[in-house]
């Protein structure tokens, strides 16, 4: 007969601020955060800059981000309820949130489909963290808390992102250190997160 499945991990009874996942997941939701907020503030001014285009039609560029998120907001549940595991979602979302930092500093003549692409990748990374702290909270007290303690970390480092983003700029003269930055966080993303978001969710979180 089949084998029966494994047993889900125990429960990490320790309060959240001693448990490693939820430092990993709050670290995962900064760069996250980090990356979105910077990316927004500087964008049309990257691309007025690089591309040569207007304030207004750089301006579409956020437009694009923005819009795309969207589809990332609702494709992630399904994507995790389909592939029943959190962290590959989320690697699967820094992947492609990295082909805005790359694709503009390699081809940033595309960057209509690297700005639609990392839409996508934003608004999913930010359903991913949260389908996670769901997953691994054992009631809805745990889950507040992480959530408080997740969201509370990652909205201060959140903050810095248009002002770290633009002082590299300020000191490097180009784009090319900003990016490398973002890129940067997006790498922290994946690592803090693919290591801390966990494998199965449990039945019912799927959708959030």
């Amino acid at each position: 007969g089949q084998a029966p499945p494994p047993p889900p991990p125990a429960a990490d009874t320790r309060p959240v601020w001693r448990q490693p996942a939820v430092w990993g997941l709050t670290l995962a939701f900064a760069a996250q955060a980090f990356s979105y907020y910077g990316v927004t503030a500087w964008l049309p001014t990257l691309l007025a800059d690089e591309q040569g285009l207007t304030r207004s039609a750089a301006g579409v560029s956020s437009s694009l981000f923005q819009v795309f998120a969207v589809a990332g907001a609702f494709a992630v549940p399904a994507l995790v309820a389909w592939w029943r595991r959190p962290a590959a979602v989320l690697l699967a979302v820094t992947a492609t949130w990295a082909t805005l930092p790359i694709g503009l500093l390699a081809a940033p003549g595309l960057w209509p489909l690297w700005c639609a692409l990392a839409g996508v990748a934003q608004g999913g990374g930010l359903t991913v963290v949260f389908i996670a702290i769901v997953a691994r909270s054992r009631d809805l007290a745990e889950n507040r808390r992480t959530s408080a303690m997740v969201q509370g970390g990652g909205y201060a480092v959140a903050a810095t992102g248009p002002l770290v983003v633009g002082a590299v700029h300020d000191v490097s003269g180009s784009w090319t250190l900003p990016m490398l930055v973002v890129l940067g966080a997006i790498v922290v993303m994946a690592v803090a997160g693919g290591l801390s978001a966990g494998g199965r969710p449990r039945e019912g979180t799927a959708g959030g």
